[in-house]
Formats: structure tokens, C-alpha cells, sequence
């Protein structure tokens, strides 16, 4: 099954003052079941991530700017929410830079509250020993259809 991450930028309806929330449920209704919202807000929005966890979502948060929020929400139950990265469709080295300069940039990654996903067309062999040398772990899973998902977190 493919995977993909379904981007939806209300920033510009909330500061016309617009109510996002219907659009918001009617992206959530198309998702599949490995697919990612990807909420990009004014603010934290704290009731929405509360309505669709009693609808079995996770969410990672992270915040860009002063009202820039960006919001992941995802079907799965982990102890750590795990932000989402598609690099499919980067050219070498750009999976690796972009996955390195999320961890770096992210003190939340750092910490070890927020971890990873990484989606590539194939095992980023470079990254691995990268990661390891940085005190990261990872988990590999090929998908096929060239999808290899990396789950990546501090070390515990």
C-alpha cells in the first residue's frame, strides 16, 4: 500500500478568521490508513488533536515559527509521536541532509519526545551508520513498491 502525506495549509483561512474545521474532516475522511495529514496552523490547535485521538489518531507537533504550527496526524499507537518525512522523490544525498537537519534542527528530537519516520525509495545505507554515531536508533521496513520506511528515535 502506498503511503503518502496529504498537506493542508489553513493558516490564510484562520487569519480571515475562517473556520478551518470542516475542510480539516473532510481530508481526514479521505486519508488511508497508512497516509499522513499534515496540518499547517496558526497556532497548536489542542481541540482538533483532541477530537481526532478519540478518533484514533496520533500527532506530532512542530512548531516553525511564532504562528507557524505544523500538525501530523496518523493512524497508530506509538510512546513516542514520530514525525513523517517523504523523501521518494529527493535525488541523493537530499534524504539524508533533509533527515539529518530534522534531527538536528528539533531539540524535541534530541530529547528522545519526538521521534522520525522516514520514507524512501531504498535503505539509506549512508544514514545508518550516521545515526548510530550520533546516538540515534532506527527500525528498517521494506515495503517495496519503493517504500522503505525508517522509524528513527534517541537511543533510550
Amino acid at each position: 500500500m502506498t503511503r503518502k502525506i496529504e498537506v493542508l495549509d489553513v493558516r490564510e483561512m484562520l487569519r480571515a478568521k475562517e473556520e478551518p474545521f470542516a475542510r480539516i474532516m473532510s481530508a481526514v475522511k479521505e486519508l488511508e490508513p497508512n497516509d499522513v495529514l499534515e496540518l499547517h496552523a496558526t497556532f497548536q490547535p489542542d481541540p482538533l488533536i483532541r477530537v481526532l485521538g478519540k478518533q484514533g489518531f496520533t500527532h506530532a507537533v512542530v512548531q516553525e515559527e511564532a504562528e507557524h504550527f505544523v500538525v501530523q496526524f496518523y493512524q497508530g499507537d506509538t510512546d513516542v509521536p514520530f514525525f513523517h518525512l517523504d523523501n521518494r522523490d529527493l535525488d541523493p544525498p537530499n534524504p539524508m541532509t533533509r533527515t539529518l537537519e530534522f534531527l538536528e534542527d528539533h531539540d524535541a528530537c534530541a530529547s528522545g519526545a519526538l521521534g522520525v519516520e522516514i520514507w524512501n525509495v531504498r535503505v539509506p545505507a549512508l544514514l545508518l551508520p550516521e545515526l548510530d554515531e550520533r546516538g540515534f536508533t532506527y527500525e528498517v521496513n521494506d515495503e517495496g513498491n519503493e517504500t522503505v520506511q525508517v522509524k528513527i528515535r534517541r537511543a533510550q
